[in-house]
Parts: C-alpha cells; structure tokens; sequence
C-alpha cells in the first residue's frame, strides 16, 4: 500500500511540473507574439551575437536580451530588471562612475538619433571587465512607445592585445608606443604652468660589455635595469618608467621640484643596478649616462624626445655616468650645429686650422724627444677656437675624416722639413679617431703620405683613446695591426679611463701607455693617484712598453715620477702647446 501511495503522490507531481512548464511555454509565446515585430527581427539576427545586447522600455522592463546578455544581466525577467537597475560604468580618464539610469538620462537630453558610445569603460568594480558601451533609442510610431536598446561589447581581449602592443616583451616595462601616448596626453591636458620632465638613461660601454660579457649576461643586465626601475616607479607614484629599446630607458617625472630631484633619481636608479650587480660577484663596472628635457620648455613630444636625445648625447661625450639637462631646444642646436659644420668646411677650404705642439722629454735626462700634435682654429672673427667646441660636431657629420688627414698630411711636411735639419731625432704624436679607422681608404691615403713626404720608420706615432679602441675591437686590431706594419706606433691616450685588458693592451700592439692627466695633477698631495700611477707604470713595463705622464705641473710631480720610473714627461711644468714656429725655435735651441 505504501508503495503505490508513492507511486501516485510522484505521478500526481509530475502532472502539476508539466502543467505548469506548458502554461509558463504557452505564455512566453504570448509574450513572443505580443512583443513588437522590430523586437523579433531582432532576436532572430543576434541570439548567437558575441555582443550583449538588451532592450528595455521606459520602466526598465526587459523585454529581450540575447544570449551574451546573461553575464551582464542574469536570467530571469525578476533579475534582469533589478541587475539593470544595479549596473554601473566607471570612467578611468575622467575618475568618475555612473549608473545605467544617469546614462540613459543624458543620453535622452541629446533629442539625437544618432547613438551614444563610450569606450573603455569599467564595468563596476573590476578593472578587468572593460565593455563598449552603445546606447540607443528606438521609437515605435504606431503606438509612440520608447524603447532603449543597450549593446555591450567585451574589451578585454582588446585592451590585453593592446597592453602586449603596448610592452616591451624582454623586461615587461612599458615600450616606446606606451611612452608616446602617454606624453602625448600630458602635453594636450597639462596646463603650460604644470611642468613634467623626461629622462633618457643608457647603459654606458654596451657594445664592448656585449663583446666580453656575451648576450646571455647582458640580458641579465637589462632585466636588472628594469627592476630597479619598477622599484623607483613604486617609490615614486609621480614617475612612470618606460623600456624603449635594447639598452635605453625612459623615466617620465610628473611636478619635478628642481634638477637636484632629477639628479637624485638617476643616482639611485644608477646606484641600485651597481650594488645588485656587485652582490651577484660580478667585477665589470656598470655606469649609464642619462639626457633630461623639460616641458613645457622643450616643446612638445618631438621637440621632447629630441631634446632628452640630445642632452643624453652630450652626456656620453663628457664621459661614463654623466648626466645632463637639455640647454637649448634641439631646432636651435641643429641650426647652431649646421652652421658650425658649414664654417668648418670653409675653414678647411681656407686653411684655417692650424698645428700646435706640445712638447714631450725624456724623464732620465729631461732632452726634448718629440711632441703631441694639437689642432687650432684661428677663425677670422672668433680668434683661436679649441678642439672641444668643433671636435664633436666634425666627428658627428663626419668631417673629423677630412681633418685628419689635413692633420697627418701637415705633421708630415712638417717632419720632412725639419730633417733637412740636423736635429735630434723627433716623434710626432697625432690623435687618431674611431671614424678615421673606420674610413675605408684610411690606408691607402696614409701610404701615399708617407710616399709624398718620403717620412722613415719611427717618426710618426698614432693616439687612441680607450674608449675608441672599445668600440669596434676587431676593427680596431685589424686597423692598427695595418699601422704597425708601416712602421707607425700605437700609443694607447688617457689610460685608466675606460676598460682596456691585458689581453686588448698586447692584441692591439700598443707600444706606449699615456696615464691620464686626471691621475698626475696633484699627485705630490694625492696618496691614491700615487699607488695608481705607480700600477700604471709597473704594468706598462711588465708588458714591454713605454709610460707616457701627462699633465705634468710641478717639479714635486716630475721628482715623484722618475722615482716611480716612467719614462717621458708631458705637462705645462715644460711647456704649453705651442704654434710650429715656437716649436721649430725649441728643436733648434734645447
């Protein structure tokens, strides 16, 4: 009995279920028929949409939603309405949020047919769910009802495409498109009186520690770059760091104090890299030079970019780990650089150059054995113009290759004019640039030289700086090895400055060592320099070759050196540069 009592009760359940799942089927056709005939086109063409897409009246009565609606609104006729009731919009660049029904509001006080959308909004609290907005409405004529159709299209896809788009895929930092549109919105929103500041940071030497290191360690490298850069930008909520290419990084600073605070950013960011690095026992020294542009000063982004670039440009040329705030904007340094470089040209028409000598002694018994060879411009209007003003824009346009050879070429006539003397022998010493050895007929005109001038062995010496030979070491050893076998000699300039080895010292075939002036000024009161310019000489002895001391300035210095035992001496305690006629008298009367 008591099965068949459960038997009928699930029979009987059945019976209602079903009843009442047709009367709820037979009502949603009703409903169906009775929707307008818009509204069912409608649903024909977008039940399978990626889009959300709802359509309310003006009691924010659902009356369809597709299929995608679901993760917005829910189901349920109950729960759409009060879901729609409950949406909200964030707005991140204008820092606002509004609800569905402010929205519809505005959208109506437009009286436009036209829809109304808005991009990249937050859809409530979750940064992640970035939606299309696309609000419209439709009139239905006959009964002169208002309806409001509401299409939500997911971003997300969109913004992370974008966001990779947007990244530098080696550190993870934001890239050159990030940094562009970013600085592009601070110029079009920032009031002329707010000011922000770029800086662009590179690591020093990065070819030559490429070269040593290998690309695996200088990956590490640039990943150690960047995390102290994320660590400065979480310190700082007013910088934002950028990773533009292989070794070069950007930091944005919004409201900078002064320089010192820029200064101060740099240092640290330069000072966290070295003490990491240091702690992983690595010994190479790592240093960058950075380039700083101001707006509103600088102009806008190009304007910006090229500034920072150019300040960034001048700091490299003063040396490892400088830093420098753009001076003037970039459109008047390439005017001031483009009329430099035409007067140079013209200068080199109209032999305005002109050679100076510095002379250099034997430290044993102090007898003149040859000089350094320095230029001079005597400008018509300007008097004498030093090296460290024409210098860098002639290595820049490449003139420095045409005044070189004007250099090699003068020396030459000099030494062939002075052995029809019968002096001592003389070594000219003359400066040799990286474009110089890079020049494809650098041999072939210095041989033609020699031939013109009818110049023996040993009475002409090339200088290369360090930082020169590290730069292109394979050419560099294949250039000189070329020089050596025209009996030239390789003197290696301002030792101690960059980041020569042994190994570099011996393949480059370097006869002579000059110690850098900066170690020998001083040098009777500075018990440091003492111990370094004592290795220095040791070294240089120990690999064969001569030591050169410049910067001599006292005669403490000159007792101090020969006790070390160098072997030449060059400095204005003997003499200043001097014009060739000066000199020529020195020859003559030692």
């Amino acid at each position: 009995m008591i099965e068949t009592g459960v038997v009928v009760l699930l029979l009987f359940f059945s019976l209602v279920v079903g009843a009442t799942l047709l009367i709820k089927s037979r009502q949603k056709k009703r409903a169906k028929a009775n929707l307008p005939q818009w509204i069912r086109a409608l649903e024909t063409a977008c039940e399978l949409s990626k889009d959300a897409l709802v359509v309310v009246d003006r009691s924010r009565t659902v009356l369809y939603s597709n299929t995608a609606a679901a993760r917005y609104i829910g189901n349920g006729s109950d729960g759409e309405r009060k879901k729609i009731e409950t949406l909200t919009f964030n707005f991140p660049e204008e820092e606002k949020s509004l609800g569905l029904e402010q929205l519809l509001h505005q959208h109506r006080l437009k009286r436009s047919s036209e829809p109304s959308i808005y991009n990249d909004v937050i859809l409530g609290n979750d940064e992640e769910s970035r939606v299309l907005l696309e609000i419209g409405t439709y009139r239905e004529e006959e009964k002169g009802l208002y309806y409001d159709v509401l299409l939500l299209r997911d971003q997300s896809c969109e913004r992370k495409l974008l966001q990779l788009h947007h990244v530098n895929p080696t550190t993870g930092l934001s890239n050159q498109f990030k940094a562009f549109g970013d600085i592009t919105k601070l110029t079009a929103q920032e009031s002329r009186r707010n000011r922000f500041a770029l800086m662009m940071i590179e690591l020093d030497n990065a070819s030559y520690l490429r070269s040593m290191l290998g690309y695996a360690e200088m990956d590490n490298i640039i990943t150690l770059c960047a995390n102290a850069l994320r660590e400065l930008e979480k310190n700082h909520p007013l910088v934002s760091v950028y990773h533009l290419n292989y070794v070069n990084f950007m930091l944005l600073i919004r409201g900078p104090q002064n320089q010192d605070e820029l200064y101060s950013l740099f240092r640290n960011f330069q000072l966290s890299v070295q003490e990491t690095w240091k702690m992983r026992g690595k010994n190479e020294a790592l240093s960058f030079s950075a380039g700083i542009s101001v707006y509103p000063r600088h102009g806008t982004l190009y304007s910006l970019l090229n500034s920072a670039y150019g300040a960034l440009a001048d700091a490299q040329q003063r040396g490892t780990g400088q830093i420098v705030v753009a001076g003037e904007s970039f459109e008047q340094q390439v005017d001031r650089e483009l009329q430099l470089k035409s007067e140079i040209e013209r200068a080199l028409e109209d032999q305005e150059f002109h050679l100076y000598f510095q002379p250099i002694y034997d430290a044993g018994d102090q007898s003149l054995i040859g000089a350094e060879v320095l230029l001079r411009w005597h400008h018509p209007e300007r008097g004498i113009i030093m090296p460290d003003v024409f210098i860098p824009v002639a290595e820049r346009s490449g003139l420095i290759v045409e005044i070189g050879r004007y250099v090699i070429a003068r020396a030459l006539q000099h030494l062939s004019h002075w052995n029809t003397f019968d002096l001592p022998p003389l070594r000219l010493s003359v400066n040799l640039s990286l474009r110089e050895l890079e020049s494809p007929d650098f041999i072939s005109n210095l041989t033609a030289l020699l031939y013109k001038y009818d110049i023996g062995r040993c009475e002409l010496k090339f200088e290369i700086t360090e930082h020169t030979s590290m730069i292109n070491p394979e050419l560099t050893q294949a250039r000189l090895r070329e020089i050596r076998q025209l009996g030239i000699g390789i003197a290696l300039d301002d030792f101690g400055t960059g980041y020569s080895s042994f190994a570099h010292l011996v393949e480059f075939s370097i006869e002579t060592l000059k110690i850098d002036r900066g170690f020998v000024t001083d040098l009777s009161e500075n018990l440091n320099h003492q111990h370094i310019v004592s290795t220095m000489i040791k070294l240089g002895h120990s690999l064969g070759m001569k030591v050169v001391a410049e910067g001599v300035e006292s005669r403490e210095d000159v007792i101090l050196l020969r006790s070390m035992g160098v072997d030449y001496l060059q400095g204005f305690y003997f003499s200043r540069p001097i014009p060739k006629l000066e000199f020529q008298y020195l020859l003559t009367h030692s």
